[in-house]
């Protein structure tokens, strides 16, 4: 009994210790379905989807992240402040269809932006690269996509996601000063 649990527990440190992350899958929008591989990632997702987006206005990877979340999928979303203002953004119907508690916005500090773009998938897959989740990446930009199936990985992005997420909202801005008439000098 204790030479079978030895040899189990000598296979198991070797599997550990060869095991190694799937190679990472690179994709263009010019030439690859890069929304379409989204989706695929989301709709593969079963516990969470953390998001770090600067603009989502592509109605296919919202309807896929409110599929998810009806299937009691874990999605949080944080988007860039002045994105998620703009007119063709999805952030207020993300807002209606998820719920306030996981939809954020956030900023940069000063003028900054909330630029990064990346996704968390069960702790264990990470998308990243400069594509957008929108209509104008998907139709018209030349955009990367990199696929990351490793627990390492996904592990050091989640840490990232959490900062984001827990860090402070934006504060509004000050009443516009501008406006109001300045006192003349005598």
């Amino acid at each position: 009994m204790k030479l079978r649990i030895l040899f189990a527990g000598l296979v198991l440190a070797l599997t550990l210790a060869t095991a190694r992350a799937e190679d990472p899958q690179v994709y263009f929008s010019r030439s690859d379905p890069v929304a379409r591989i989204l989706v695929r990632e989301i709709d593969a997702a079963h516990q969470s989807i953390h998001l770090l987006i600067y603009s989502l206005t592509d109605d296919d990877l919202m309807n896929a992240l409110v599929r998810a979340a009806a299937r009691g999928v874990d999605v949080k979303i944080v988007m860039d402040k002045t994105q998620a203002d703009g007119n063709s953004s999805l952030f207020d119907a993300l807002v209606g269809k998820l719920g306030e508690k996981r939809v954020e916005i956030r900023s940069g500090k000063g003028r900054g932006v909330m630029h990064e773009k990346m996704a968390v998938y069960d702790g264990l897959t990470v998308t990243l690269g400069s594509f957008n989740w929108t209509d104008n990446a998907r139709d018209n930009n030349w955009e990367n996509l990199i696929v990351l199936r490793d627990a390492r990985l996904a592990a050091a992005c989640e840490r990232e996601f959490q900062r984001v997420w827990t860090s402070p909202r934006p504060k509004e801005p000050k009443p516009d000063h501008a406006s109001k008439p300045k006192p003349k000098k005598r």
